[in-house]
């Protein structure tokens, strides 16, 4: 059969869709060799159907946003018309859920930023989308969003409502209140749907369900939605917020500012800098680091004491805070000085910053949790406590080498676990489960809400934390192993064996896993199938890696701190630190390393 080619110029590949009154089409665009999709209108579709489609032409040609489908060409062959659109293959918007702790989070965040600012230059040119869903919403392979299919577009300044009487047109899981009961729209639709479609995204569920339309509706217009934390979790206060802020019953409730996002966005990131492995998620994935060819050595800093393996720096409030000997250090950035809290033991975990307060876990089995130089709460386990607290809400869970994973919420006690070996790895939450990995050689799956098992895996002995990433958990274990698995249908992808022991946490980046241990070898992992990409002698590695804007910074026990791009090019490397057992710390302006003998080393743009 002879390929069907439009204007003697689009050559039509595959379907991409097809709707009420026009159908897409993958294409070739034969005179600049360029892939692109074409809008085809159906070759029986009715007057009406016809004058929305050339709607949506008009509004689209007025349209000059790199968060809007841009049209390339319009046409018309054998009485259809056509126009062509730049070719959008990322999947839907809500493939970018559900919202988890580490770079998954930020990339919903930013994407909401990025429709948000195309909403306002839409809104701007006069036009009211009407239809936004999450198909609606493509992403490029790059993972930005571009809003498209203005089927139902409609322009303010023409008073044209495309809508007859007793039928409303749009999607009722997604649709505005005002929408729903007819009423005249405003700019305010376009965001209520995308706040439906931003709470699909976060809980992988829309605000409402019902057997019917109409019982979707008759939610949207009389019915609050359940706080989207209530469904996920790892969906911090401040982001529910804004997104039931977009749900306002009342159009103008609803804010319109394109910035919306921006400060959630950017509290959302120092949540991750408070937190061990940038996250809950532990991806060992951090949202920041300066351009690390530029680096230099820019000041030390004397802590006092020791700082060993399993410690980890945190920042928050322009403070790093860090484990040394008995104390619980933070170091203020800016003016230098050093603030203890003295313990009556070894601070043993990495600590945990939360609205202000410190939670820190110590060789006296107890964790705590202070305020300044005030011990606001604590609590007792059976044995040493080396694994970072997982603070989720209001639960903080607990993991003790007496091999149980204690669970509190609001400070009183939730539930216990008891796992069949040393719990020495920070737990996991990651696809509304926790994840606690155990020196017995079992990965253990979690309700976080009462402790019931969900399942166990065996792994082997694990000492490090396991890391979520795209929807897999990357699991090293301290016999050299490293895992992919599918949490949800519990599928081991791929399993490769090294040599030496994996003491430290994990780096995944967009494209590898890297991994270090103790044969002194740095190694790039092909994400989805275990491959090693490349290799790099750096030193026997304790401390966990780091990995920020597309560059892992590991730390040796010979006292070397390396930025290696993607590529395993070394473009910066200091020595001559002494031992390193605490993984590096990227910040915005700076990367941090501090020495087995609490010696903290600030690098920066020089």
């Amino acid at each position: 059969m002879a390929p069907v080619v439009l204007a003697g110029r689009y050559r039509l590949e595959a379907p991409l869709g097809s709707g009420g009154m026009a159908e897409v089409w993958r294409a070739v665009d034969e005179r600049l060799g360029r892939k692109v999709a074409v809008k085809l209108l159906h070759p029986r579709a009715l007057p009406p159907e016809r004058e929305r489609f050339l709607l949506e032409v008009r509004a689209l040609s007025r349209l000059f946003h790199p968060g809007i489908v841009q049209v390339l060409d319009l046409g018309e062959e054998e009485g259809r018309p056509f126009f062509v659109m730049e070719l959008v293959e990322g999947g839907t918007f809500d493939r970018l859920g559900p919202f988890e702790e580490g770079p998954e989070g930020d990339a919903i965040l930013r994407g909401a930023e990025e429709v948000m600012e195309a909403l306002a230059h839409l809104h701007a040119q006069g036009i009211l989308h009407r239809d936004l869903t999450p198909k609606n919403i493509l992403l490029t392979r790059e993972g930005h969003p571009k809003v498209m299919d203005f089927g139902l577009a409609y322009l303010l300044q023409e008073s044209r409502h495309l809508t007859r009487t007793g039928y409303t047109l749009g999607t009722p899981t997604y649709m505005a209140p005002e929408q729903a009961k007819g009423l005249p729209l405003t700019p305010k639709a376009d965001l209520y749907s995308f706040g439906a479609v931003l709470y699909r995204t976060l809980t992988g569920r829309p605000p409402f369900e019902g057997e019917n339309d109409q019982a979707i509706l008759f939610q949207h217009v009389y019915e609050e939605p359940k706080p989207p934390e209530a469904l996920n979790p790892a969906v911090p206060r401040a982001v529910g917020e804004a997104v039931l802020a977009l749900l306002a019953k009342h159009p103008e409730e609803r804010p319109s500012h394109p910035g919306l996002f921006r400060g959630v966005l950017a509290g959302f990131q120092a949540l991750r800098l408070a937190t061990p492995r940038a996250g809950a998620s532990r991806s060992g994935h951090y949202p920041f680091a300066p351009e690390p060819r530029r680096l230099a050595l820019k000041g030390r800093v004397d802590l006092g004491g020791e700082a060993a393996w399993p410690g980890e720096m945190v920042y928050a409030s322009g403070r790093v805070f860090l484990g040394v000997g008995r104390s619980l250090v933070a170091v203020d950035l800016l003016t230098g000085e050093v603030a203890r809290v003295a313990l009556p033991d070894e601070v043993t975990a990495p600590p945990v910053v939360r609205k202000g307060g410190v939670y820190v876990g110590a060789w006296d089995g107890r964790v705590r949790r202070f305020r300044g130089q005030t011990l606001e709460w604590s609590a007792e386990t059976g044995a040493e406590v080396t694994a970072a607290c997982l603070v989720v809400g209001d639960r903080v869970y607990v993991g003790s080498r007496d091999g149980t994973l204690y669970a509190y919420e609001k400070d009183r006690p939730l539930f216990r676990f008891r796992a069949g070996g040393h719990l020495s790895a920070s737990p996991t939450f990651y696809r509304g489960m926790v994840f606690v990995g155990s020196e017995d050689g079992w990965l253990y799956a979690l309700d976080p809400k009462d402790g019931g098992m969900r399942y166990k895996v065996r792994t082997g002995p694990v000492h490090a934390p396991v890391a979520g990433y795209k929807g897999v958990l990357y699991i090293p274990t301290w016999q050299g192993e490293v895992y992919a698995f599918d949490p949800l249908s519990r599928e081991t992808l791929w399993s490769v064996a090294l040599e030496g022991e994996i003491w430290g946490g994990l780096a995944v980046g967009e494209e590898h896993v890297y991994v270090a241990g103790w044969d002194g070898v740095l190694r790039a992992l092909d994400r989805l199938t275990g491959e090693e990409v490349w290799s790099l002698e750096v030193g026997k590695t304790t401390a966990g890696l780091a990995y920020a804007q597309g560059h892992v910074y590991a730390a040796t026990e010979e006292g070397r701190l390396l930025a290696v791009d993607r590529r395993g090019q070394v473009v910066f490397e200091a020595s001559g630190l002494g031992p390193v057992q605490v993984p590096p710390l990227p910040l915005p302006e700076e990367v941090l390393v501090v020495s087995l003998s609490g010696r903290l080393y600030r690098f920066g743009v020089g």
